[in-house]
């Protein structure tokens, strides 16, 4: 637009407008593909409140020197250079490993969840299930909604053990799983419960629970189930001490290190008796973590 011949005031006002168009550029379009509907994307904390935190004021973790407890299955996990190398060379690199420079939008999450499992054993998958990374977040849109339930409810997830459900809300990634969803609350050899894992507990995690029984809520309503609101309400919603992490652009990559640990060390069933199992403040270190960075880049 030429801009010679306009007022002071009304040049402002189109430089300004140019600047939200242009802070606007992220917004892309999301394809579902199984409806081939199109629903605009959401870049982390768009249409939510802004990140509610100043990471300046923040004071940065150090890199552990404790030895992870539990390491698994040996895939993303841990380089496997580095089993035969001393506890300390594995706690601490000697020169430091990439991390993130910028959070991860939903597209790129998807792209290295679908890595992770493209690698993981169909046996073992077979237990698992994932929801797309932008679901929980249409979902508490009124325009989509609907829409969510009922992609959800062809996805028959009460026939698994284990549904990871990625939260992308306030710019901040945490991870909700929902263990044995088609079980009874009366069983002892498997809990019907929720795990929310978050690598950053000073945003307070446990302000998702009402939402989350809500969302709980509509999934088995939809799905014809006879669970109640006040059954719902009788679940168990587990938030575990697990690492934190060190900036503010960490937790996306915390959110799949997270899935990709849960789907190795997960027992076939979950029970109140046995937890926190392995889901503690030293559950891996952070050399492993910087390393799983690198080798999920190195994926096809």
């Amino acid at each position: 637009m030429n801009t010679s011949k306009l007022g002071d005031n009304q040049v402002v006002s189109v430089k300004q407008e140019r600047k939200i168009n242009s802070g606007c550029r992220n917004k892309l379009v999301y394809a579902c593909l199984r409806k081939k509907m199109k629903l605009q994307r959401d870049v982390i904390g768009s249409g939510f409140s802004p990140f509610p935190f100043d990471w300046s004021n923040v004071p940065r973790r150090l890199r552990t020197k404790r030895k992870g407890k539990f390491h698994g299955k040996e895939t993303l996990s841990r380089p496997k250079e580095a089993l035969s190398k001393p506890n300390e060379e594995l706690s601490e690199p000697k020169k430091a490993l990439s991390r993130p420079k910028e959070k991860l939008d939903s597209g790129v999450f998807d792209i290295y969840l679908k890595k992770i499992w493209k690698i993981c054993s169909e046996d073992r998958k077979r237990h698992f299930m994932y929801f797309d990374s932008l679901w929980f977040s249409l979902y508490r849109t009124a325009l989509s909604k609907d829409k969510v339930l009922t992609w959800i409810k062809k996805e028959h997830i009460f026939s698994k053990a284990y549904v990871f459900v990625p939260i992308v809300c306030w710019g901040h990634w945490s991870l909700l799983i929902l263990c044995h969803f088609g079980e009874s609350l009366q069983l002892t050899t498997r809990s019907r419960c929720m795990l929310l894992l978050d690598s950053l507990e000073m945003a307070n995690p446990r302000r998702l629970e009402p939402e989350i029984r809500r969302f709980v809520l509509d999934i088995y309503k939809t799905a014809d189930r006879p669970e109640t609101k006040h059954l719902v309400s009788q679940i168990p919603f587990l938030v575990p001490k697990v690492p934190q992490q060190r900036d503010g652009n960490e937790c996306g990559f915390f959110v799949l290190y997270f899935i990709n640990l849960f789907l190795e060390l997960a027992p076939d069933n979950f029970s109140m008796e046995g937890y926190p199992y392995f889901m503690k403040k030293d559950w891996f270190t952070f050399n492993c973590l910087d390393s799983f960075y690198e080798r999920l880049d190195s994926l096809n």
